[in-house]
């Protein structure tokens, strides 16, 4: 049997005799081959020849990231989401009445688009230093929806696109992986759902959802007219070739909360599981991300593959519980956080430690095809791929026997969070103050705050008793899973503007010092949504904040802390090959004669308790909720 039959078979729920292991090497490939730090017996060699030589399978998505573009005409519509790589089943045409001027500046480029119902200008690239990062698709600065009148714009874009085939170019590419495993044909988007691809694309991560609350309907409006396009490519990719279709993906019950997924994005992943089926083909989404409030939407969507399912202790979702809801549906690919094959995250015994539970708990074992999910990260330890790849082949004979789950470590488990019931204030009037930020309705709210103030309640108490205490509730069930995102936004933009009220009446008393948290991401690292969300949990329960926003030096850390003197310095960084930043910071402060004068908090996807003490900072916060407890224990308010 192939390697290429293997995993097809299983992705069709059939039982075979080995569970494939099938390790992404594009993006750790590209970032080593660009640092020159491939291994030595591997420096001539491309992904699927290593994968080859080592008898794994190989498995690729659309587009081939090592060899993606014809040109960069390819990706220069990123900001859109809009690609056009040589392996697409697809290329697409703008109408002819849209002007487009590129102004590129040192990998950077400025696009104006210029349509007969007015003009957009979106902001991105992608760099070298990017790419040895383990980027692959680059980034946006500006997007393209800034005013209201854009969403005509982008929708007359995404409206008028010509959607035409390209089987030739996926043909070649399905051919070139032949026996040795699997391509998955892309769909039109990162995004699942016109909404989905708006969400991702159009808008900065925080502003998207503010505009699905204030501007609905103009939103709804051009998640039509990119349904269209979202259909022109439905067409194409379903008679198109290749066996796997990936479409969708990074569900995270924090971003795409579990009542938007089912309105938003469950209708059409079950739309396409329907096409798709009908012509004999597979559907793969990919889920990585954390999926704890997802579960049972993501089995339901009609996916057979849940592609790049990531597990604890990177998410919250134990393996085995992964194959436990979902293997009856869905045949579930990775389930080997990536975080494992790092020196800094993870040890060899723990790997072991890992791979001993899963054997354990994933029988009979059909259904499963192993990978490191998301991906082989750019400095992972090229033995440990080694090690799983024997493992499996030794101990991965299917069906494999049932056995008790065993944890991976007692100290890894994790505590039951309690959930949180407030209690209303105990000054009656103060309810109204309670209601409207929970309904994140400013008007509401600040009428609340002018007539609690003309009855003579302290400016003080409001803040305290009902504003502060109400958003200490919201953060606590944040955390538990009882609110999501677009509440805490909205309540907290609620507040924001409550206090520009309250200011002149607090600092006419005695208003308590605020304790200051200065905050960003590490250089190299462009990501920031966990990071607003930090902010916003933070300043909700009144710490005093600085945000410093993205792609932060080390020598900007030590001048801002230096200069604004915090209490905590919050570090964040989304990506393995950004983590190491965190130790310069911490290095620096000491070097300067700083470290013992500011306590630091870390945190994002990849990092963990382990690394936190590994480098010395004062405490690791796994998600926004937890923030706000460690920012509290490290200043005494806990």
């Amino acid at each position: 049997m192939t390697h290429a039959e293997r995993i097809l078979r299983v992705m069709r729920g059939e039982m075979v005799d080995v569970i494939p292991f099938v390790p992404r090497l594009d993006l750790w490939w590209i970032a080593n081959a660009l640092r020159d730090t491939l291994p030595e017996q591997f420096k001539t060699k491309r992904p699927d020849q290593i994968a080859r030589e080592m008898g794994w399978a190989c498995y690729h998505m659309v587009p081939d990231f090592t060899n993606m573009m014809r040109g960069p005409e390819d990706i220069l519509h990123r900001a859109l989401g809009l690609y056009s790589f040589k392996q697409s089943v697809y290329t697409l045409r703008f109408p002819d009445d849209v002007e487009i001027h590129v102004e590129d500046q040192d990998g950077q480029q400025t696009i104006d688009y210029h349509t007969p119902v007015g003009s957009i200008r979106t902001v991105g690239g992608l760099t070298e230093a990017m790419q040895r990062a383990g980027a692959s698709l680059g980034w946006t600065q500006e997007h393209a929806i800034q005013r209201p009148e854009d969403y005509k714009v982008v929708g007359y874009i995404f409206e008028n696109l010509e959607v035409l085939p390209n089987y030739e170019g996926a043909k070649e590419y399905v051919g070139e992986i032949g026996d040795c495993g699997v391509v998955a044909v892309g769909g039109p988007s990162l995004g699942a759902s016109p909404m989905h691809h708006i969400q991702k694309e159009f808008l900065d991560p925080t502003q998207f959802f503010y505009e699905y609350k204030d501007n609905h309907s103009l939103m709804a409006e051009l998640s039509e007219k990119v349904g269209v396009y979202f259909e022109k490519a439905l067409k194409v990719i379903e008679e198109g070739p290749g066996d796997v279709v990936l479409w969708g993906g990074n569900y995270d019950d924090m971003l795409t909360y579990p009542p938007y997924f089912e309105k938003e994005i469950l209708p059409w992943l079950q739309k396409v599981s329907e096409r798709m089926s009908a012509k004999g083909k597979i559907l793969a989404t990919h889920t990585d991300g954390e999926n704890q409030g997802l579960m049972d939407l993501i089995r339901d969507c009609g996916a057979q593959v849940a592609e790049s399912v990531t597990p604890y202790p990177m998410t919250k979702v134990r393996i085995e519980e992964y194959y436990a809801r979902w293997s009856d549906r869905m045949t579930i690919m990775g389930g080997i956080p990536e975080c494992l094959l790092l020196e800094e995250t993870g040890s060899d015994e723990e790997l072991d430690a890992y791979l001993d539970n899963l054997f354990r708990s994933v029988a009979p074992g059909n259904k499963l095809i192993l990978g490191i999910a998301d991906s082989t990260p750019p400095n992972a330890v090229f033995d440990r791929l080694i090690r799983i790849g024997d493992r499996v082949a030794e101990e991965g004979r299917l069906p494999l026997e049932a056995g008790g789950a065993r944890p991976v470590s007692e100290a890894g488990l994790e505590r039951a969070a309690e959930r949180v019931s407030a209690a209303p204030p105990p000054d009656e009037g103060l309810l109204t103050v309670r209601d409207a930020l929970v309904q994140g309705d400013g008007p509401a709210l600040n009428a609340s705050v002018e007539e609690l103030l003309g009855r003579g309640v302290s400016a003080q108490d409001i803040l305290d008793k009902g504003m502060l205490q109400t958003m200490e509730e919201i953060g606590a069930k944040f955390k538990t899973g009882d609110v999501f995102i677009p509440e805490v936004l909205l309540s907290a933009r609620a507040m924001n503007e409550a206090l520009l009220i309250l200011e002149p009446h607090l600092a006419g008393g005695k208003k308590e010092a605020e304790h200051k948290v200065l905050i960003g991401t590490v250089s190299g690292d462009l990501h920031d949504i966990g990071k607003n969300m930090v902010v916003i949990m933070l300043r909700g329960v009144g710490f005093e904040i600085r945000d410093i926003g993205i792609n932060v030096t080390t020598e900007e850390f030590v001048r801002e802390v230096r200069e604004y003197e915090p209490e905590v310095l919050g570090l964040s960084a989304l990506l393995t090959t950004t983590m190491p930043e965190m130790r310069k910071v911490i290095d620096a402060l000491a070097e300067a004669g700083l470290r013992d004068s500011v306590k630091v908090l870390v945190g994002g996807a990849p990092v963990n308790q382990r690394y936190a003490d590994e480098i010395g900072a004062d405490a690791y916060a796994p998600d926004a909720g937890a923030s706000v407890e460690a920012a509290k224990k490290l200043i005494g308010r806990a």
